[in-house]
């Protein structure tokens, strides 16, 4: 390929839409279709009680809530009325919900008859509002069904399938985005990982065409990359796969798959976000006499912003207090602080010592770049024994599958401070990725307690 034509295929890749994720849109509709379930049963009550008026009918809102409301939702959800698949098939979605109703009546039925409450009402209130009720809801859920259809374009799942076309013969070869143009699998960089992201996006799903011989090497990438990715396969090999799933009628393998499920990263989001604006609104005025200090103390900005490589190895811009001189700044992180560094500053010595340096990550956790628990982001020209870390622990990339942190199990160990040996490089990968396989909300918890009593390491310099 000659040059011309490789900035064409780089361009033309970054060109590309990014996916987003369509779980979203799926919670959304279900929230929807569910609000306009609650709708139509409190019509059906309200027109009943106009209809037989003086009769002993409780009225609509307490008999609402009290009996059919509760009643219907759980036979709805042992049903699954409100899954994707149902609600995306109008037929289904319409048989579903009226099981679900002839459930509920039947339930309110035995209730009545145990209470002996069924003489007290009229015997024509029941079966008109079962009808009314199931009349409305068959024309809500007809509707949503379309409305759904098209809000999802006809799928699901958001999906990126890639084909590599170098491998000869792979099968699927005219079919997805041509990943030479743009990445290598056998021979990545933070550049290409951050190229691969930015096609693969937020999809759900990740499907890759490619040779048998390619597989391993992309199995080994996908990993790290916090997505549901699968192999288009016809025959079973040992690539330690997690399930298998299907894609236009051929069967397909998964290789990977994100750590935390949507309502995780959901908790882990909420809880990032309540805390980073709580933290800076608190420690403002502790932010705002730093800035001022390192401003006096010497010429330059009061923030050192360096490319890190964060989620899905994707490259952000991580924010901290300036430490050192101006004219020492290492953008690119070839150089690993050490200790009595000439480069640092008096006010950087002691907010590097004390952690304080670290505290702007707030604004990148408020931004969604990173998390307040999480693997430590590293720079892209990090090294260990003149090593780059990824070419010491092949399992590198993977720490990468959620967003990085302020803090991660690997600090509470006493892992920080400069990677001078290669063995300070692999036993904070295997803490990350440790942390990946164990997550939990009060795991998170427990490790934000404990950073408070490393906040004034012994390697932190």
């Amino acid at each position: 390929m000659n040059k011309h034509a490789a900035n064409f295929f780089q361009a033309t890749a970054l060109d590309i839409p990014r996916r987003t994720s369509k779980e979203r849109m799926r919670l959304r509709l279900g929230i929807l279709l569910l609000a306009f379930d609650v709708v139509a049963i409190k019509i059906a009550l309200m027109a009943i009680g106009g209809i037989f008026v003086g009769s002993t009918l409780l009225p609509p809102t307490a008999f609402a809530e009290a009996t059919v409301i509760p009643i219907y939702f759980i036979s709805a959800f042992l049903l699954r009325v409100y899954s994707g698949p149902v609600m995306l098939k109008g037929s289904t979605s319409i048989s579903r919900v009226l099981l679900a109703l002839l459930m509920t009546a039947c339930v309110l039925g035995l209730i009545l008859f145990s209470l002996n409450a069924g003489s007290q009402l009229s015997h024509l209130s029941g079966p008109i509002l079962l009808g009314l009720t199931g009349a409305l809801m068959a024309g809500i859920h007809f509707c949503h069904a379309r409305y759904a259809h098209s809000a999802l374009e006809g799928s699901l799942h958001s999906i990126v399938e890639l084909r590599d076309g170098s491998a000869s013969g792979a099968e699927g070869d005219n079919v997805g985005l041509d990943t030479r143009i743009f990445f290598d699998p056998a021979n990545p960089t933070p550049d290409s990982f951050d190229r691969l992201a930015s096609v693969i996006g937020n999809a759900d799903r990740v499907i890759v065409h490619c040779g048998y011989d390619r597989r391993a090497v992309w199995a080994h990438v996908l990993q790290g990359m916090n997505v549901y990715a699968e192999f288009m396969v016809r025959e079973w090999e040992d690539l330690r796969p997690l399930g298998i799933s299907e894609h236009n009628g051929s069967r397909t393998l998964v290789v990977a798959c994100g750590p935390l499920n949507f309502h995780d990263r959901m908790i882990k989001r909420g809880f990032d976000i309540a805390v980073s604006i709580a933290a800076l609104i608190a420690l403002f005025p502790l932010l705002l006499i730093v800035g001022l200090a390192i401003k006096l103390e010497s010429p330059g900005p009061v923030f050192f912003v360096q490319p890190r490589i964060g989620r899905q190895n994707q490259l952000f811009s991580l924010i901290k207090f300036r430490s050192m001189r101006q004219d020492c700044c290492d953008a690119a992180g070839t150089l690993s602080t050490s200790r009595c560094d000439p480069r640092v500053t008096r006010v950087g010595n002691i907010i590097r010592r004390t952690s304080i340096d670290e505290l702007p990550q707030l604004l990148n956790i408020l931004m969604g770049d990173m998390s307040v628990v999480g693997p430590r982001p590293h720079a892209v020209s990090s090294t260990a024994e003149d090593q780059l870390f990824w070419d010491i622990d092949n399992r590198y990339w993977h720490r990468h599958a959620c967003r990085p942190g302020m803090t991660g199990l690997a600090q509470i160990q006493g892992l920080r401070g400069a990677t001078e040996c290669v063995k300070d490089l692999s036993d904070r990968v295997e803490a990350d990725l440790q942390y990946l396989r164990v997550w939990s909300f009060w795991g998170d918890i427990k490790i934000i307690a404990m950073t408070f009593k490393v906040l004034c390491h012994p390697n932190s310099y």
